[in-house]
């Protein structure tokens, strides 16, 4: 069902568009955060690492956007990145502004970045700042992640354009985020940024966020499957979700521990530990006799729940930012 009002892009639209269709945007969500996460954490073995490299990396691509600023027809593309690297200074930043912009602790980032160095994956200036270093040995890799990434991307905003009645393709939509490509991960990263602190700062340890989302996939899936030809919206899903009846048997849509390490990349040891500790928080529930997990969507009080409706309000609102600004270009593509 579309909504209707057609081509509107402001960011209040864009919250109220996820929030009436929000059980085919938060499955398509929480899919692209899946594969953009494993990803990361497959190079760097941690979320934090990750974080840390994102961070300096939406810096840079803010100083090739400012390129534009004394040439208007300044190639910003995936094709033209390399090239930019080379083209421009490279900003740094220091380990305090890291740990504000992240939320990280900071002797945690100070060790990481520490490694990140060893590792040639960041240098340092000698005033003490630090910045994103892309080698040459390093190069297909990142822009094989990167047509990976935009792949993801392109299939969230794919759905999101549907809904606005936009005759756009993913393959278009990829297309376009390619030729404006600073533009365009600027702003991502940068949403990505504000809703990993978020949730540094709620529960301490983004690893969790990260295992939790591998077992809400699952649920939010069947869900999809189950109730295809209705429109839940965001007060909808929460009911839906925490329905017990056999009719929609939401604790049948579980995933095991072996499926999470080979989907996230995290040693099996590692996942047990991390769903154990997710189960006293009450974020999961452990089925007795599979040995399997999925999200708990039945006890009242869910204060640390992925789901709950304060968290989900907060993952609208700083993703409709980004939303709003993409679609809003993308609409100058649509046929």
């Amino acid at each position: 069902m579309s909504v209707e009002v057609k081509y509107n892009t402001s960011k209040e639209n864009i919250i109220d568009l996820l929030k009436l269709n929000h059980i085919k945007v938060v499955k398509e969500f929480y899919e692209m955060e899946s594969g953009f996460l494993s990803s990361r954490y497959k190079i760097h073995n941690s979320i934090e690492t990750s974080i840390i490299i994102i961070n300096l990396i939406k810096i840079t691509h803010l100083e090739i956007i400012r390129q534009r600023e004394r040439n208007l027809d300044y190639n910003i593309s995936l094709e033209n990145f390399w090239k930019n690297l080379s083209n421009i200074n490279i900003p740094a930043d220091r380990i305090i502004s890291i740990v504000n912009k992240t939320g990280i602790p900071k002797e945690t980032v100070r060790r990481k970045i520490k490694k990140l160095v060893q590792e040639n994956f960041i240098k340092t200036t000698n005033y003490k700042e630090y910045y994103w270093f892309l080698s040459n040995k390093r190069k297909d890799d990142f822009f094989n992640l990167m047509n990976k990434d935009i792949r993801l991307i392109s299939k969230y905003l794919l759905c999101i354009t549907q809904l606005l009645n936009l005759n756009l393709t993913q393959k278009t939509i990829e297309e376009e985020i390619k030729s404006q490509f600073s533009f365009y991960f600027y702003h991502f990263l940068n949403s990505q940024l504000l809703w990993l602190k978020k949730w540094q700062t709620k529960i301490k340890d983004i690893d969790l966020i990260f295992i939790a989302i591998q077992a809400l996939i699952p649920t939010l899936s069947f869900t999809d499957r189950n109730l295809a030809e209705k429109k839940i919206s965001l007060n909808d899903l929460h009911l839906v979700l925490g329905k017990t009846s056999s009719k929609y048997k939401i604790s049948e849509s579980t995933i095991s521990a072996t499926s999470i390490s080979e989907i996230s990349g995290m040693p099996r040891a590692t996942c047990i530990r991390k769903l154990d500790r997710l189960i006293k928080l009450g974020l999961l529930i452990r089925e007795t006799k599979s040995k399997r997990y999925y999200i708990n969507q039945f006890t009242p009080d869910r204060t640390k729940n992925i789901l709950k409706k304060e968290n989900v309000d907060f993952s609208i609102d700083i993703y409709s930012d980004f939303l709003s600004i993409v679609i809003t270009a993308l609409m100058r593509i649509r046929k």
